[in-house]
């Protein structure tokens, strides 16, 4: 089973905090890949990056900031390869940030594959071009059905298309956020809740990660998702050395 964890963030670190982040940190992806578990993962720039991404009546429409206004936020992203959710906490909780952020973890629909572009990706390998993370937001509101049909099939097809021109890494549904589980783990006790870390009507329904010519070249391919049209996608580039 495919899950993505949102490492979270929001709220200063102290002195301390942060030096302990740094130290283990890298413990942890060196024991998750051992252990075969983590596929890849990579950190996101600040939120103050991230330039929001809605179509109205032909026209695109662009607010600066994330998707939901929060003080919480996503950090960066993980994906694994556990047997099942029971695994997949396991392995969050063993993430330092969950000791003190929270870590949401949200299995991907059936049929994601991870090929060795997006493994190479994973480990900071952009081939020349600049690193996006496209957050496909959807508000809460259904659809009509044949209008979700319409998008799922223009989706595919948008996905097809930078496949083909090398724009696109990785790209899959997750499942709603019902299906989401957040870990905590507090005076060594791992607290686990459902749902996602944050409460708000809009979330994440599926991600994509491309490497295009910059800001404006991933606004560009965020407003062609037909998402775009009916709810909103996030644009955020990833954290470069």
């Amino acid at each position: 089973m495919n899950y993505l964890l949102f490492i979270c963030s929001g709220g200063d670190y102290s002195a301390d905090d942060v030096e302990l982040l740094q130290r283990e940190c890298p413990r942890w992806v060196e024991e998750m890949d051992g252990r075969g578990v983590r596929l890849l993962g990579r950190q996101l720039d600040d939120p103050e990056t991230a330039v929001t991404v809605r179509v109205r009546d032909g026209e695109t429409l662009l607010s600066d900031g994330p998707f939901a206004e929060s003080k919480e936020f996503v950090a960066g992203f993980d994906v694994l390869r556990c047997q099942d959710l029971d695994e997949a906490i396991e392995v969050a909780a063993k993430h330092p940030v969950s000791w003190f952020r929270e870590i949401e973890i949200r299995p991907f629909r059936e049929g994601l594959e991870v090929g060795e572009e997006a493994l190479a990706f994973g480990r900071g390998e952009d081939a020349g071009a600049d690193p996006y993370c496209l957050m496909l937001c959807l508000d809460g509101i259904p659809a009509a059905p044949e209008v979700e049909e319409s998008v799922m099939r223009e989706g595919r097809a948008w996905s097809e298309d930078l496949r083909a021109r090398g724009v696109q890494v990785l790209a899959h549904p997750l499942q709603h956020k019902d299906a989401a589980t957040t870990v905590r783990v507090r005076g060594g006790e791992t607290l686990v809740s459902d749902g996602p870390f944050v409460e708000t009507k809009e979330f994440i329904g599926g991600i994509a990660f491309i490497r295009c010519a910059g800001r404006q070249a991933a606004i560009e391919i965020a407003a062609a998702h037909p998402l775009a049209r009916h709810h909103m996608v996030e644009v955020r580039p990833f954290l470069t050395e």
